[in-house]
């Protein structure tokens, strides 16, 4: 029998067991679930998107099950799962005391996620969950994890297994050490190994924490490595936070390793080490990750000045090993709210990699009226000019939100550009959100969309234009 098969017949052994045990049983069974659908019609292509994620757990005394079913039919045009519906995970799960075994699927991270980090971000379409076996265990002295199964790439597939743990010792109470190994088999490189050791440091004023990776690849790979430090010190209202990365030979892909010209799978995700906006014109032009080839630092300055308000200063740099630039930032922001009913945002800042400058401007306000209702608007603007050719153009962004706190928002988005090279100079949408029956919230989002990166921990993807309707539905039960 199969390893998947002996998963599911288990999952559903356990099922089974549960219904026809004695009525007294229901009473003690905890049910949860939720679900996230999206529904999409470009109007522009004439294509229909639809997928949908359904999460469903069962919970008695120390067992735990899920089970999730997808559909993709097909999947959005930035997202490389194939179309195709089915049981996509379950596992069952049992807690003792400070034991946690859990059998099917789940997601992991070792320490800052140099030697691996599995997991899920939908705006992305990014899952990498494992497949396979893993034990937990956490006491006042230690942690650790060891596990083992096949992970999944981004179209779906199982890669070969995956072995690996990860212990943290804590001898003190401001004191952590520890190490992580992980080892798999690789098409060309055989058996390989990697792995890291870290230690941080916890005081009433501040915490420090330093991980050093390695990699052990046998054949013409060369040697990696992989840096991070940081470090918060907090002193009265200031708190200063330090950041460095050195990434050398260290983007732990399949694709990378063995030359495959098969799907992608990402065993890593380092951190990005540069303040992550959620601005959309400056997280547009954020640094896509490069693990292979990055040494860079953040600093970040908060100072809460008023009550009422905080001005937060932030610097970070990337370059190449050669000493290229790759990425530097430079922003300043203020955060004022002066009563309940009222706040602003205001932020300026530079951002330059290796293809041009933007000047970035954003200001936010938000005023409330009676006891539910407000309204907010968000202004960005982007001055780019462009490196090889000075070619010089600004990008807008306007958004304008009625709020009936908590049932109903309605926004109008208008984004404008002067970039000549561009096929449109102006999009124009509207969107929807609704909160109905406690548990559903709803997104209707009808014009047109520019198309751009969308990127979360160094991690993006290129979304194309869009132009028509596009609904999303979350329900929890």
């Amino acid at each position: 029998m199969s390893r998947n098969l002996w998963i599911s017949s288990l999952f559903l052994f356990f099922i089974c067991l549960m219904m026809f045990s004695a009525p007294r049983v229901f009473a003690q069974i905890d049910f949860q679930g939720n679900g996230y659908l999206e529904y999409s019609h470009d109007t522009d292509l004439d294509t229909v998107y639809f997928e949908d994620w359904t999460d469903i757990y069962l919970g008695y005394k120390n067992w735990r099950i899920g089970a999730r079913y997808e559909f993709h039919l097909p999947p959005q045009p930035y997202s490389l799962d194939t179309a195709g519906q089915g049981i996509s995970q379950r596992f069952l799960e049992y807690r003792k005391d400070q034991l946690i075994v859990t059998v099917g699927n789940f997601y992991s991270l070792f320490g800052r996620g140099l030697v691996l980090r599995s997991f899920e971000n939908r705006m992305l379409r990014w899952d990498t969950n494992i497949d396979g076996v893993k034990f937990d265990y956490y006491h006042r002295l230690l942690d650790f994890q060891v596990m083992g199964g096949r992970p999944r790439d981004r179209m779906g597939r199982r890669r070969d297994v995956l072995q690996g743990g990860i212990l943290n010792v804590k001898p003190w109470q401001l004191l952590q050490v520890g190490s992580s190994m992980v080892s798999t088999y690789l098409n060309q490189q055989g058996r390989v190994y990697w792995g890291s050791f870290f230690a941080g440091l916890n005081f009433n004023w501040g915490n420090f924490y330093g991980e050093r990776a390695f990699k052990d690849f046998s054949g013409i790979q060369p040697e990696g490595k992989a840096v991070h430090l940081s470090g918060n010190i907090f002193f009265g209202p200031f708190t200063l936070l330090a950041e460095y990365k050195n990434y050398d030979q260290y983007e732990l892909t399949a694709r990378t390793i063995d030359k495959s010209p098969a799907s992608e799978m990402t065993y890593n995700n380092p951190p990005a080490v540069y303040r992550e906006h959620l601005y959309t014109l400056m997280n547009r032009h954020q640094l896509v990750q490069n693990a292979n080839d990055e040494e860079g630092y953040l600093l970040e300055f908060t100072w809460s000045f008023r009550e009422q308000a905080i001005l937060t200063l932030s610097h970070s740099r990337t370059e190449n090993h050669k000493g290229d630039l790759l990425y530097r930032e430079y922003y300043g922001q203020v955060e004022w709210d002066p009563s309940y009913s009222l706040d602003f945002v205001g932020g300026m800042g530079q951002q330059k990699d290796r293809e041009a400058t933007y000047l970035n401007f954003v200001a936010t306000g938000k005023k409330g009226f009676h006891d539910y209702y407000s309204a907010k608007v968000i202004y960005e603007h982007q001055q780019v000019k462009v490196e090889y050719n000075d070619r010089q153009f600004y990008n807008q962004l306007f958004t304008l939100s009625l709020d009936r706190s908590p049932l109903l928002t309605l926004s109008l988005l208008a984004e404008r550009t002067t970039d000549q090279l561009s096929e449109k100079d102006l999009w124009l949408a509207g969107q929807l959100d609704v909160q109905f029956l406690e548990n559903f919230d709803l997104t209707i989002f009808g014009g047109s969309r520019r198309e751009g990166k969308v990127c979360i921990g160094g991690v993006c993807v290129f979304r194309p234009p869009f132009e028509g309707v596009e609904i999303r539905l979350i329900n929890r039960f």
